[in-house]
């Protein structure tokens, strides 16, 4: 237990054990002290060359040490990585390693004064094409929550993006980096709508629109959320201009690119859906819907809301935790078919959370429908699987939620890319058609005649949702022609 003991590295509270891997690299940059001290330079690099290549254990001993000098040590720290990329020999691919476990799990805990160092040590590595270097941007990129405007998030953002921009030709040799970086910042810009955070959204706008001109078929790797993110910034003149383009010129920002059609029907990766997460929220949430039964959930929600979703700030984070849970989170039927916390009551419960803010809900919404929109044949049913269920299974005790979700997709279907208003329309017909075909919910009848019920009701709305009355006619009638 460490009662006031102080760590060079890591913050502690009064009663905090030390963490592991803060021992073992004051371990080793201590054993390092000892075969260094009272030695010239030069013999010091001739005696850490023996060393490292004595053992495997030994390099990374060396290693290490030289690790916890760099983090500790800015005076010396240029010195010492000049030591540390002379004498390793694996290409600092331990080195790597380790900082990205730092970044990933303890950054959080770091001291202000480490936190320095590692963005130091990424960019040194950065700047002298160390390989692996972009595999510690992806790691910072994902320790940048949605919403958070604290100090230290802010510094964060900011401190990657001067590096990125310090180095840009390095980062245009990186088509995957490229990818990541927009995903994240087009995703970030909304929460700095601040006059405080003016300059650096002017920055990041900067960045994303000059990627986008200048890499525009390495960015529409990233699939059809790339369409919900710009026009999550589309009121911003720079965005604007290139959503014209996107429209209507796309010659203009590449000859291979054809149309907006081109990237609605690209699925994203998993990987982008889940760089939007910090580990410790992905830890929790697989927890919630692994570990959690149905039924004994509300304590761990409420846990998890007051650490993570309390200020009105936080609730930004809601919409990419859904398409999180939508994507990347599949039970296996194991789990299916247990009394396991199911995915479509939390994000119930995230809907919940955000409905004192109009703007964030339309949000959330959206990010839950969103594959319904670009349905194909391809896609996977698990991702439209929580919106149907979460609707089935509030029609009784939740109504309200049922009908606000199915006014929220009938009016989604004709307004939200006018341009692709009939794919839209054929898309949405192929993901009720393949949820009543795999029998996903049964009884389903019940929701279709509530959906013509809710758009009688909205009678404005009608003449513009005539074809999902079709296909909500087709499939009533094949439901009830069907035996259970």
């Amino acid at each position: 237990i460490m009662l006031g003991k102080q760590s060079r590295l890591f913050c502690y509270d009064l009663l905090d054990a030390k963490d592991e891997l803060d021992e073992k690299l004051e371990k080793s940059y201590h054993e390092l002290s000892v075969v260094t001290s009272n030695r010239r330079e030069n013999e010091i690099y001739d005696h850490l060359n023996q060393k490292v290549c004595k053992s495997a254990q030994e390099h990374e001993e060396v290693i290490l040490g030289l690790l916890y000098a760099l983090l500790t040590d800015s005076a010396a720290a240029s010195k010492n990585y000049s030591t540390l990329a002379m004498i390793a020999r694996d290409g600092m691919a331990h080195l790597i390693r380790m900082v990205e476990i730092i970044i990933l799990e303890k950054l959080q805990k770091l001291q202000d004064s480490v936190k320095d160092q590692v963005l130091w040590l990424v960019r040194e590595l950065v700047q002298t094409h160390v390989a692996g270097a972009d595999i510690l941007c992806y790691a910072l990129l994902k320790q940048m929550p949605a919403g958070s405007t604290s100090r230290g998030d802010i510094w964060l953002v900011e401190s990657l993006l001067h590096l990125l921009l310090d180095n840009r030709s390095w980062l245009e040799s990186q088509p995957a980096l490229i990818d990541s970086v927009l995903y994240t910042y087009l995703s970030l810009i909304p929460s700095h709508f601040t006059a405080k955070l003016a300059a650096l959204r002017e920055q990041e706008t900067g960045l994303c629109v000059s990627l986008l001109r200048s890499k525009f078929m390495d960015c529409i790797q990233i699939g059809r959320d790339l369409i919900r993110l710009l026009q999550n910034v589309a009121r911003i003149p720079e965005f604007s201009e290139l959503w014209r383009d996107i429209l209507q010129f796309p010659e203009r920002l590449s000859p291979h690119f054809t149309g907006i059609l081109l990237l609605a029907t690209k699925r994203t990766s998993r990987r982008f859906i889940s760089g939007r997460i910090t580990p410790e929220l992905e830890i929790k949430l697989n927890f919630l819907l692994s570990k959690v039964k149905f039924g004994q959930h509300k304590k761990y929600q409420e846990w998890f809301q007051k650490k993570h979703l309390s200020s009105p700030e936080s609730l930004e984070m809601i919409p990419e935790l859904i398409r999180y849970i939508c994507c990347v989170i599949h039970p296996t039927n194991e789990i299916l078919g247990s009394d396991i916390l199911p995915r479509w009551a939390v994000v119930g419960w995230l809907l919940s959370l955000c409905q004192v803010n109009p703007v964030i809900s339309s949000f959330a919404k959206l990010a839950l429908f969103y594959d319904w929109l670009f349905y194909s044949e391809s896609d996977n049913i698990m991702n439209i699987e929580p919106g149907i269920l979460l609707m089935h299974h509030s029609l009784r005790s939740h109504h309200v939620m049922t009908a606000s979700l199915l006014d929220f997709i009938c009016r989604l279907i004709p307004s939200y890319c006018p341009a692709l208003d009939k794919t839209v329309e054929c898309s949405v017909k192929m993901a009720l058609t393949d949820i009543l075909q795999k029998g996903v919910v049964p009884y389903v009848v019940m929701i279709y005649m509530f959906i013509l019920c809710l758009l009688w009701y909205h009678y404005i709305w009608y003449y513009v949702c005539c074809p999902l009355v079709y296909i909500v006619l087709v499939l009533s009638t094949h439901c009830l022609t069907t035996p259970n």
